[in-house]
């Protein structure tokens, strides 16, 4: 018995690709923040635009939508690096007249910690000095008041007009030439950024061409086939 055991041979099991690895299943590279939908969305679209049926070309249609994907990651990349320096007080970049304006948030919203638990981290250092020796806190018998005072103070002084129809020519030039140079200062700062962003895109740009031909050359090798079986029905 234990002869005839050992003598049966077990059937051999062939294993199957993993369809993951060839990309018809493949999961899209998903971020913390970002939306999945928007990828389905791309990859949807491009099945439809490209009629895909079969592995071999949503392979390629998956490639397509990543690659779309990625350029969307880097450019959004750029952008939040942007944003990033403009809200870092001690970046160049910084974007002074933000950090005044929610700064006066925390004034009127909790007077009693705005300077020791935001100034830092929304002024610059010269106007946190600015304030403190304008309008010192032991001047005023509450906090409210002296809140009060320095909210006035930076609407008044630090803060540019936020009307310009009703600016004389000479403050709406320096109103503008603030602006522009706020602008000159978010290129310069994340200009390494924006030329690795266009490295990317022209990568990613190749990487869709190849896809794309591969997909037609899938499509037009099964239109091929398809008429070579009609016409061997026909025979």
């Amino acid at each position: 018995m234990r002869k005839q055991i050992q003598s049966i041979s077990l059937p051999i099991t062939r294993k199957r690709p993993n369809a993951q690895k060839h990309g018809v299943f493949a999961e899209p590279l998903i971020l913390p923040g970002e939306d999945p939908r928007e990828f389905e969305a791309i990859r949807s679209a491009l099945i439809e635009e490209w009629d895909a049926c079969g592995p071999s070309e949503k392979s390629r249609v998956f490639g397509i939508a990543d690659a779309e994907w990625r350029k969307l990651r880097s450019r959004r990349f750029v952008q939040a690096k942007a944003i990033a320096n403009s809200l870092n007080s001690k970046h160049p970049a910084f974007d002074e007249t933000r950090g005044l304006i929610a700064f006066l948030y925390y004034l009127y919203s909790e007077p009693e910690t705005a300077m020791s638990k935001h100034a830092r981290r929304l002024l610059r250092a010269d106007k946190i000095l600015y304030l403190n020796e304008k309008i010192p806190r032991q001047n005023f018998e509450s906090i409210a008041e002296w809140a009060v005072a320095v909210a006035e103070e930076i609407e008044s002084v630090l803060l540019p007009p936020l009307e310009p129809e009703r600016l004389d020519p000479a403050t709406e030039a320096l109103r503008t030439a603030t602006v522009r140079m706020q602008s000159f200062l978010t290129t310069i700062h994340v200009r390494n950024f924006l030329d690795d962003d266009l490295d990317q895109q022209e990568r990613l740009d190749a990487r869709i061409a190849r896809l794309t031909r591969e997909l037609i050359v899938i499509k037009a090798a099964k239109q091929e086939l398809q008429r070579t079986l009609i016409s061997d029905k026909t025979r």
